[in-house]
């Protein structure tokens, strides 16, 4: 529901705003008061055309704001989710455009900067504005289809929706289909590829952390003299002595003794004893695995040769696959894996072959049910659309719901529907778009509207010119189907016509001061002496007399008694 219009320095307007109540709002006003100015702002902030000639005279920018409550929306909630904007606990979105001089326009969703298009497409959700020159969503041929579907109810709406299923399942197993029998020549290629690999890394048997201890065992074998050398002198020097001077072990043995005795002369240096002690158990100890470490070493060329080989074999694979040790054991499982769905792929292409011929048998099968209930509701809904329009005095217009059968499995069914008119007797049958006459265009969304208001998700409509070139019984049935409309969806309308005006839920008056030497349109809502005083000038003209007013009265009690 539209909630508030605010506009600044648009036109005429140098500060407005307008709360809207649910139900059917009407504006009016003498000629030249700024109703279109409304409009036109309306238009703005849903995202129409927009012109820095609109931008009030001395102003830099201009700024038009329109406020909902969308709380029961929830394609708009989706939609907005998926831009990542998000709505507060209260469900009001605020729509924002803002121009200046230079041309540069702004769209905000909540102050959110959005693109234009987002912001037409979620307008176009939230309102359908029935203006001359403006599109109206039932001229979208895209919605057609939907509208009917809404209208069959609950037998179009279930075959509908075993068709979607079905045709998702399709489309899923086409994709299945397509990937497993794509260029077989590739996946010849990519098996050889993958077998050789696998043979590759299989006959090289790898070991995790292999590597690395090849390399070590490499470093000792190659090192085997030296390190013979460096371990028995090291034993020499900490066992045995060299070269006429003592060892380490008897240096300490001697240094202990000296140390014991010093301890029988004060025996706070026992703990220096016994740490002494310790060294040269530890110092023995050493000197006996340097011994045995000696001992174990061996000069061997033929072994050195093979670690260095296999180390060889190792690092060239290594470098082939850009990997290591783990990386390439587990690419490994990978290509074994790709090999095995490569060698089976045939067999699940022809299983889905043979899937997606059973889901077309079914697809159709159900598409021609969903076609024979669509033809159905569509003769139900063309007897409906004659006896509204009959009622609008328009009982010579012709309506039609025309079915094109569309090639190939679609989403929806197997035909497009378009709504076709033909205005005047011998004219032939032409979709809706293509009818110019504001007026009388508007009358026909307005009989459509009124058969079609609890099937039309958008919640918000606005009427101009509805009562453009028509009078008698056509404008009361045009008031009555406005009211009757507005117990649904909210209807905002500007009229000329007291008929259409009595049936308001809230009516404002629309009109202009001049304070200085400029110009400003207001607009205010009438109380009930307001609603008669508006009404009687609408009747009489600037004559405002009793026999008016006396008029007006009885049209609202009229109104009011038809209402109930």
């Amino acid at each position: 529901m539209l909630l508030n219009l605010f506009v600044r320095n648009f036109g005429l307007v140098y500060l407005l705003t307008i709360d809207f109540q649910a139900g059917l709002n009407v504006l009016t006003g003498e000629t030249g008061t700024g109703k279109s100015i409304i409009i036109d702002a309306l238009q703005v902030a849903l995202g129409g055309r927009i012109a820095s000639e609109q931008i009030r005279t001395g102003s830099e920018k201009a700024l038009v704001q329109a406020t909902f409550d969308i709380k029961n929306s929830y394609n708009i909630i989706s939609m907005l989710e998926e831009q990542g904007i998000d709505l507060p606990d209260d469900g009001i979105l605020i729509l924002t455009r803002e121009i200046t001089h230079a041309g540069k326009n702004i769209c905000r969703l909540n102050g959110h900067v959005v693109t234009l298009g987002f912001y037409k497409n979620i307008s176009r959700n939230l309102v359908d504005l029935h203006v001359q020159h403006e599109q109206h969503s039932l001229l979208d041929q895209e919605r057609h289809r939907h509208l009917l579907d809404r209208f069959g109810g609950a037998p179009v709406l279930e075959a509908l929706r075993e068709v979607n299923n079905i045709y998702f399942q399709w489309k899923e197993t086409l994709l299945t289909f397509e990937r497993l029998s794509s260029d077989v020549g590739e996946k010849l290629r990519q098996s050889a590829l993958f077998r050789h690999q696998i043979d590759e890394i299989e006959g090289v048997a790898l070991k995790p952390g292999e590597d690395e201890e090849l390399s070590v065992e490499r470093k000792l074998l190659a090192n085997t003299e030296k390190i013979c050398l460096l371990s028995a002198e090291s034993y020499s020097l900490l066992y045995e002595g060299s070269h006429g001077q003592a060892s380490v072990t008897d240096l300490l043995s001697r240094g202990l003794e000296s140390v014991k005795n010093l301890t029988l002369l004060d025996e706070r240096l026992e703990y220096l004893h016994k740490s002494l002690e310790c060294v040269l158990y530890q110092v023995e100890d050493i000197a006996r695995e340097l011994a045995g470490f000696r001992d174990k070493v061996e000069h061997n060329p033929q072994r050195l040769e093979a670690v260095e080989e296999r180390l060889e074999l190792i690092n060239n694979l290594k470098k082939k696959y850009q990997k290591n040790i783990p990386e390439i054991l587990s690419y490994l499982d990978y290509a074994r894996n790709e090999l095995e769905n490569l060698e089976s792929g045939e067999e699940l292409a022809e299983a889905a072959e043979r899937e997606l011929k059973m889901l077309e048998q079914s697809y159709w099968r159900v598409a021609e049910i969903l076609s024979a209930c669509r033809q159905r509701a569509a003769k139900i809904l063309e007897e409906a659309i004659s006896r509204e329009l009959a009622s609008l005095e328009m009982g010579r217009v012709e309506f039609q719901v025309a079915f094109t059968k569309v090639t190939g499995m679609n989403q929806g069914g197997a035909e497009h529907v378009d709504f076709l008119i033909s205005p005047n007797p011998g004219e032939p049958l032409k979709p809706m778009a293509r009818i110019v006459s504001g007026g009388e265009l508007s009358r026909i969304m307005l009989a459509m509207k009124a058969l079609l208001a609890n099937v039309d998700e958008i919640p918000v409509l606005i009427f101009d010119e509805v009562d453009t070139g028509i009078g008698g019984r056509a404008l009361h049935a045009v008031a009555e189907k406005l009211a009757g409309i507005s117990e649904h969806s909210q209807v905002i309308c500007v009229t000329h016509a007291a008929q259409i005006a009595s049936h308001a839920d809230v009516h404002y008056r629309v009109f202009k001061e001049i304070e200085g030497e400029r110009t400003f349109t207001r607009v205010e809502p009438l109380d009930l002496t307001g609603k008669v005083e508006e009404l009687a000038r609408m009747i009489g003209g600037r004559e405002v007399t009793d026999i008016t007013r006396r008029h007006a009265r009885q049209m609202l009690r009229a109104a009011i008694k038809k209402l109930r």
